[in-house]
């Protein structure tokens, strides 16, 4: 499915949250576990330092797990 857009703001955000789950549904075994997080960040805009731990089962990367620090 394709959207015609005028010109606007493009964030990579927006592009992830536009296509991610369909791209996953196609490719989720090809996707590790660092790719599925680096997308994850950027959807949540958040950097792991500092920010406590991430945890993904390698067969579902789409699903991860943030625990805070302490």
């Amino acid at each position: 499915m394709m959207e015609t857009i005028g010109k606007g703001h493009f964030t990579l955000e927006r592009i992830f949250e536009d296509n991610w789950e369909h791209f996953l549904s196609n490719h989720r075994s090809e996707v590790g576990f660092s790719a599925a997080y680096d997308v994850w960040k950027v959807m949540n805009r958040r950097e792991p330092e500092g920010l406590g731990y991430a945890y993904a089962c390698p067969d579902h990367p789409d699903r991860i797990t943030h625990i805070p620090r302490k």
